[in-house]
C-alpha cells in the first residue's frame, strides 16, 4: 500500500519537529542544523526512531533548510547533493522494517519563482536517496510553492504534499485550489499556530483532495530546569481531533512538538494498527 492509498484508507499520523527537539538537547541555535546529518547522524536517526515509537507513519527527512541558498549562509552551498542525500538515507535506515514512509522534507528558498534550480538540485537529492514521497513546508509565498510542486513532477512521480503558512482563510482557500490545479496529491497548512488556530484557516469546503495540517505545540520554554511546552501533548491531541472531525486525514506537528504529542494524537485520533513490514 503506497501512501496515497494509506491515505484513502484511514488517518495516516506524520512526526512531529526536528528542529526545536533539537535546540531543546544542546545544539546550539546558531548551528546548521541540516550539517548535523554528516556530524551526528546519530541524533537525526534517534529523533525518527522516537517518532516511529510515537506512532508516527510518515517520517519526514532532516533537510528542511538544504538548499543552497540556505546553506550558503554556513558556507556549505557546495554540499547540497550530500547532505540531502544523507537524510534521505539516515531516514531510511531508521524506518527499515517498519510500514513507515520516508518524505522529502522541503521548506522554502526565499528565491520565489526564480528558485527551481535550487529546488531541483535538493529534491533530486533527496529522491536519489531513498525518499518515497515529497512534503513541500512551510512555503509563504505561492509562486514558489507552484513552482516547487512543478519540480516534483518533472522529476518523480510519487506523491507531493503542498503545504502553506498562512495567516488568513482567504489565503489558504486561493492557495488550496492553485494548488489542487497544479496536481498537487494532499494540500494542507503548517507552522500555523496551535490546533484552534491552525482549524480556523481551513477553508468552508476542502474539496476532495486529501487535507494535512501540522500545528505547533510552540517554541520550548526554558525556565531555568527543564524545557516545556505553552501546548502539552493532552491539549495538543484534543485539538488534533477536532482538525480530524473537520476532515483532514494527514496529522503531524510542527514547532515545539515532541514524540509526546505525536504519542497522544495517535492515542486519541489513530489508534494504533498493527505495523507489518512493508
Amino acid at each position: 500500500m503506497d501512501f496515497l492509498e494509506a491515505l484513502h484508507a484511514r488517518v495516516v499520523p506524520g512526526d512531529g519537529a526536528m528542529g526545536t527537539l533539537l535546540f531543546s538537547r544542546g545544539v546550539p541555535r546558531d548551528a546548521c542544523l541540516e550539517e548535523l546529518c554528516v556530524s551526528s547522524p546519530e541524533k537525526v536517526g534517534e529523533i525518527h526512531r522516537e517518532y516511529l515509537a510515537a506512532g508516527a507513519r510518515v517520517i519526514r527527512t532532516h533537510s528542511f533548510g538544504s538548499n543552497a541558498v540556505r546553506l550558503a549562509r554556513h558556507g556549505l552551498e557546495r554540499r547540497v547533493g550530500e547532505l540531502n542525500w544523507l537524510a534521505a538515507r539516515i531516514a531510511r535506515e531508521a524506518t527499515k522494517g517498519t510500514n513507515a514512509f520516508v518524505a522529502a522534507s522541503i521548506g522554502p528558498t526565499g528565491q520565489g519563482a526564480n528558485a527551481r534550480a535550487f529546488l531541483e538540485e535538493q529534491m533530486g537529492a533527496l529522491l536519489d536517496g531513498g525518499a518515497q514521497m515529497v512534503i513541500l513546508e512551510t512555503f509563504t509565498d505561492l509562486a514558489e510553492l507552484l513552482v516547487a510542486v512543478e519540480v516534483k513532477h518533472t522529476l518523480h512521480h510519487c506523491p507531493v504534499v503542498a503545504s502553506v503558512s498562512c495567516d488568513n482563510r482567504a489565503g489558504v482557500t486561493q492557495a488550496f485550489e492553485q494548488l489542487r490545479n497544479a496536481s498537487a496529491d494532499v494540500v494542507g497548512v503548517n507552522c500555523t499556530g496551535d490546533p484552534a488556530s491552525t482549524l480556523e484557516l481551513l477553508p468552508a469546503d476542502l474539496g476532495d483532495i486529501p487535507v494535512s495540517a501540522f500545528p505547533n505545540a510552540g517554541m520550548p520554554i526554558d525556565n531555568g530546569e527543564v524545557l516545556t511546552y505553552p501546548i502539552g501533548p493532552e491539549a495538543f491531541a484534543e485539538g488534533a481531533g477536532e482538525l480530524l472531525a473537520r476532515g483532514v486525514r494527514f496529522l503531524g506537528g510542527c514547532c515545539g512538538t515532541t514524540p509526546e504529542h505525536i504519542a497522544a494524537l495517535v492515542a486519541r485520533v489513530c489508534p494504533r494498527e498493527p505495523s507489518p513490514t512493508r
